[in-house]
């Protein structure tokens, strides 16, 4: 059979990837030629052909390198080959992020009432899903990698002022939504800093809203970006089973 190679524009981004997971600090293993065309096949039908809004689109574009370095962090990780959304068994896939791979519920708009005038947790070990200590950090499991690019809200009318990560440990500065929010048709908050969330990963999330609104309010935020995930994994339709220790994707703290 001929060799399947990769267009030169991929090799490129790859090389490029690589020299920012040097300047991060990742340790990573490039995609063969035959991963890259898979990746750029998935990357179309999953990021740029479902959506109208070329905002959207753009959004991914901007980050495909993050991405792709994602996708290059996971093979490393997990010792095994990338094969897109539909991975055969024993490699790994890209799939959108799933709101069951941070223990929030079955869907992002489980997490959907908040109490106002004070930080709410959203991402941690406490939720119905973990059965954790509330307020303590979620740990991101060996066969798991997330990039984060965007936070957005399924909810026709937003609430939500902010939102605060805690990644390892650190504080990160305060995301403001209200505008992003509130006023745009589209609902999202694009990060300066895409977020890397690799195996061992600490991650804690709250949000807050004003209690103008008064006690309680109805927001659902949602992560916007990739998820590379084993193939077992991916083959578990309860969300309820995806969180158990032995699919290695999440862990309480």
């Amino acid at each position: 059979m001929p060799k399947e190679e990769a267009p030169a524009y991929l090799h490129s981004l790859q090389e490029s990837a690589a020299a920012l997971a040097e300047t991060l600090g990742l340790t990573y293993e490039k995609l063969t030629d035959r991963e890259l065309n898979k990746f750029e096949v998935s990357f179309k039908r999953q990021f740029v052909m479902p959506f109208k809004e070329r905002e959207i689109v753009d959004l991914y574009e901007r980050h495909k390198l993050e991405i792709l370095l994602g996708a290059m962090v996971a093979k490393d990780q997990m010792k095994a080959e990338f094969d897109g959304e539909m991975p055969e068994s024993g490699k790994f896939g890209m799939v959108r992020p799933r709101a069951a791979f941070f223990g929030i519920g079955d869907d992002w708009e489980d997490a959907g009432t908040w109490a106002t005038g004070s930080p709410q947790n959203w991402i941690h070990s406490g939720t119905s899903l973990l059965n954790g200590t509330a307020g303590n950090p979620i740990r991101i499991g060996e066969n798991a990698v997330h990039v984060i690019i965007a936070i957005g809200s399924l909810h026709p009318l937003p609430k939500l002022e902010s939102i605060y990560f805690k990644i390892d440990g650190k504080d990160k500065p305060v995301l403001i939504l209200g505008d992003a929010f509130k006023k745009s048709d589209l609902k999202y908050k694009e990060l300066d800093r895409t977020f890397i969330w690799k195996k061992d990963t600490t991650v804690l999330a709250k949000v807050f809203a004003s209690a103008t609104f008064g006690s309680t309010v109805e927001d659902y935020p949602y992560l916007i970006g990739a998820s590379f995930i084993k193939e077992e994994a991916l083959r578990v339709h309860d969300p309820a089973d995806v969180v158990k220790p032995a699919y290695k994707i999440i862990s309480t703290t």
